[in-house]
């Protein structure tokens, strides 16, 4: 909650320039302005993919409504040399400009980083991409599933018996957009306080989600096996997780490892598995005893899931300091109080939709005055303002419109 000695947002004074046709690139710079950066989002005359993403509410991409909120909204079309003028002449007033097209292609428009500088441009230019900006498969075209194939995460996502499995969801576009704020910041508190011209961060989909997948590598690397998909079920890596179900038809899931399994067996009433673990069974250094410890602990703890309602087991968890949550669907989001407390379901009166709910801010800064201040909004929605802030008549602009520029 917001109290009333509150500060100003962390990054008020921050201007982004937000190129991004996809949804890494824009949830970046939604990012941005959810911490008071003061964001302009350029779009194509004709509209960009993100407006056209499922689900939609009649004509209105809910996606859209989500990652562009926050935003300042013009159209422009980069493509032309009138647009490529007018973008370098924007350019001049802010520091973060974030793009995601195909590399090469803001170079075959004059909009690369050599061509910035030379129109005298001073800023940190975050460039997402599916693969990078160099390397032999840089000048592919890549969305976020190629990304989540190529990164090991859907070799290792599934079950045993199972195909690779991908997220439901743009998880590799998700954790992209997180990088790129990180190299942004970085960028702004590192060399951009001593140094000129145009500094590129360079965020690659694979590489994002390649680098949060701890150990595959260096397993591969020291045992010379190639880690397999395990489904929700641990065990063999020493740890006691995976999805159990009650009584009465829900699910939820434990998480321990070492002595905080302790925890978990003792709500299950699991006395022997305790015993057995206090003889130190999990520290030694064959696997085989380990991994069938703890298939014992997943055998005890199905049945007596099966045993309870869910109100039961969560109790004697709880009241064991266990680790464990239920798995939630958006109903039960929207309903928990927990979420309601952190401010996490927010929601926004917005000109096509009426109100609309979504996700809160994150991370939390106690004492700064951060709030979403609308929905995205229609194409080019701050076209005669921004406009003519510089110094662009209305007739300019009816004339710009007609030429197809903006």
């Amino acid at each position: 909650m917001i109290n009333e000695n509150s500060r100003q947002p962390i990054l008020a004074g921050l201007r982004v320039l937000d190129l991004g046709l996809q949804y890494a690139a824009a949830n970046c710079c939604a990012i941005l302005a959810d911490l008071g950066a003061d964001v302009l989002q350029v779009e194509h005359p004709d509209g960009g993919p993100i407006r056209h993403m499922l689900p939609k509410k009649g004509a209105h991409s809910l996606w859209w409504k989500v990652v562009e909120r926050g935003k300042k909204h013009i159209t422009l079309n980069l493509s032309t040399p009138r647009g490529r003028a007018m973008l370098l002449e924007i350019a001049k007033d802010f520091d973060v400009l974030v793009e995601n097209f195909r590399p090469g292609t803001l170079e075959k428009w004059g909009l690369g980083p050599t061509d910035l500088e030379k129109a005298g441009l001073n800023l940190t230019m975050v460039r997402i991409s599916g693969f990078g900006q160099t390397g032999p498969y840089s000048p592919q075209p890549g969305y976020g599933s190629a990304a989540e194939a190529m990164s090991g995460l859907a070799h290792l996502n599934g079950f045993p018996d199972g195909p690779p499995t991908f997220p439901s969801t743009s998880l590799a576009d998700g954790v992209t957009s997180l990088w790129a704020v990180i190299g942004a910041l970085a960028s702004l508190y590192g060399n951009r306080r001593t140094t000129q011209g145009v500094e590129v961060v360079d965020v690659a989909l694979f590489e994002s989600l390649f680098r949060i997948i701890p150990t595959q590598i260096i397993a591969y690397q020291q045992t010379g096996v190639a880690p397999m998909r395990p489904g929700n079920y641990l065990g063999g890596r020493g740890t006691l997780r995976n999805t159990y179900h009650t009584r009465d038809g829900h699910w939820y899931i434990v998480a321990g490892t070492g002595d905080t399994i302790r925890k978990i067996l003792v709500g299950a009433g699991a006395t022997e598995l305790v015993e057995i673990l206090d003889t130190g069974v999990l520290k030694g250094e064959d696997m085989g005893p380990i991994s069938a410890f703890i298939a014992r602990c997943d055998q005890h703890m199905t049945t007596w899931s099966a045993s309870l309602d869910y109100d039961q087991v969560a109790a004697a968890l709880k009241a064991a300091d266990a680790v464990f949550a239920p798995v939630y669907s958006a109903a039960e989001i929207v309903d928990d109080p927990h979420f309601k407390a952190r401010d996490q379901l927010v929601t926004l009166p917005d000109a096509d939709l009426g109100e609309v709910m979504m996700q809160g801010i994150v991370p939390k800064f106690p004492g700064r005055d951060h709030k979403i201040s609308h929905p995205g909004r229609a194409k080019g929605w701050d076209n005669e303002s921004f406009y003519a802030s510089q110094g662009i008549s209305a007739d300019e602009l009816a004339a710009l419109k007609k030429d197809g520029i903006v």
